[in-house]
């Protein structure tokens, strides 16, 4: 991200804190949504869903890199 914002790298980095931060809130609602109405041996398979996410998120905006370069070329 910093290098994204070169001249704004504080910026940035209170993006990234605040971002992160929010996503821990919402993980942490949203699974306390679910073990309040599912039990708690639910939670397993939450985390497995997030992970699962997350590794989508981090192919799809791999993909996105690439094509932005591949563009420029």
């Amino acid at each position: 991200m910093v290098s994204a914002a070169s001249d704004a790298k504080e910026f940035a980095n209170s993006l990234q804190t605040s971002f992160g931060n929010l996503g821990v809130s919402l993980g942490t609602s949203i699974d306390g949504w679910f073990i309040n109405h599912y039990g708690i041996s639910i939670t397993p398979w939450i985390g497995l869903a997030f992970g699962a996410l997350a590794v989508i998120v981090i192919f799809w905006r791999a993909s996105l890199d690439r094509a932005i370069k591949a563009e420029y070329l």
